[in-house]
């Protein structure tokens, strides 16, 4: 008996839009998930759903066992849609800040596609989010996911920007570039560094660009003790370089290698009037780092929109694996 088979039977199954109710749903969440996104989902993706799988053997307490796992606890709020009782559409209400919240994990099962569903899920979702204080909402959406994309413009999101994600199956298969640095210097990152990251970040528009905190961006603030705290309890090493001309940054990699657990990440970000110039020493010096670690996956998200970026990154070995349009709707 599946998720997406029969409901849970301690009581008469729902009908139509409901709550997400973990004890209820959990189990036919996962399910939906794993098959309405299928190959699209990521190895780690998949690590995570059988983390919840777990939990959800809980039945009843799984509202209340969930609540000791935060990711999970923030990712699984919203709505599901039952029919037959079967549920069939799920829409993930996720808090971001005060006053910006993400949508996620929108889906409907296949054989209930083009039956409204979607639609009343997010108009569920959206006015969750509004009641609870939100004035923006996010979202992401494959760029070749038609459907979405005219559901969401329905809707009134705005495009934001795109994201290509690339992967490097692991550091020690990289392929070392090998440009030397020309007029400018490289320089580890510290926080003697970060006022002229921050100048940086915010020459190129990454410090406003919206959703989620990248890693570039996380180099030039974090640094606390409390960060560091963090970051042993991950099993995480952060690092960062850049290339500096004219007393000013021209470009910075961040990077973070695990050790329990992957994927590492690499974040890349240039100055364009620097582009070409930096990208590949910067790469070298950052693959390297991950090279000490664990044969986990890198990731790289890259603006689409930096080309020079992605095309340093794919002669480094990496490979596209999708590009996400990162959607926004305002609620003021």
């Amino acid at each position: 008996m599946t998720g997406v088979g029969l409901a849970w039977r301690w009581r008469a199954a729902p009908d139509g839009l409901q709550p997400f109710q973990p004890g209820r749903d959990l189990r036919a969440v996962i399910d939906l998930l794993e098959s309405g996104f299928g190959a699209d989902l990521e190895a780690r993706d998949r690590r995570w759903l059988a983390d919840l799988s777990a939990l959800s053997g809980t039945g009843p307490l799984a509202g209340w066992v969930m609540r000791f796992f935060p990711y999970a606890d923030s990712a699984f709020k919203g709505y599901v849609w039952y029919a037959g009782g079967r549920l069939v559409g799920n829409a993930s209400v996720i808090h971001s800040s005060d006053d910006l919240w993400i949508i996620a994990n929108v889906v409907t099962h296949p054989d209930y596609r083009r039956r409204g569903i979607a639609r009343d899920l997010m108009d569920a979702a959206i006015e969750a989010a509004q009641a609870r204080g939100a004035r923006q909402i996010q979202l992401q959406v494959r760029a070749d996911n038609a459907a979405a994309l005219r559901l969401y413009d329905r809707l009134g999101f705005w495009r934001m920007n795109a994201a290509t994600l690339l992967r490097l199956p692991s550091p020690r298969d990289a392929q070392r570039l090998g440009r030397p640095a020309t007029g400018w210097t490289m320089i580890r990152l510290g926080r003697s560094t970060q006022a002229r990251a921050r100048r940086l970040l915010t020459r190129i528009g990454e410090i406003d660009r919206g959703g989620p905190t990248s890693l570039a961006v996380q180099a030039a603030e974090s640094g606390s003790l409390l960060d560091r705290l963090d970051d042993w309890m991950q099993g995480r090493s952060r690092y960062a370089w850049a290339a500096t001309a004219g007393g000013e940054l021209r470009g910075l990699i961040a990077a973070h290698g695990m050790r329990w657990q992957g994927p590492h990440r690499l974040d890349l970000v240039v100055d364009p009037a620097w582009a070409g110039r930096v990208e590949a020493p910067l790469t070298d010096v950052a693959l390297a780092a991950l090279a000490r670690h664990a044969r986990f996956e890198i990731e790289a998200e890259v603006d689409a929109g930096r080309t020079t970026v992605i095309d340093t990154l794919i002669q480094a070995g990496f490979r596209g694996a999708r590009t996400l349009e990162r959607l926004a709707l305002d609620l003021d």
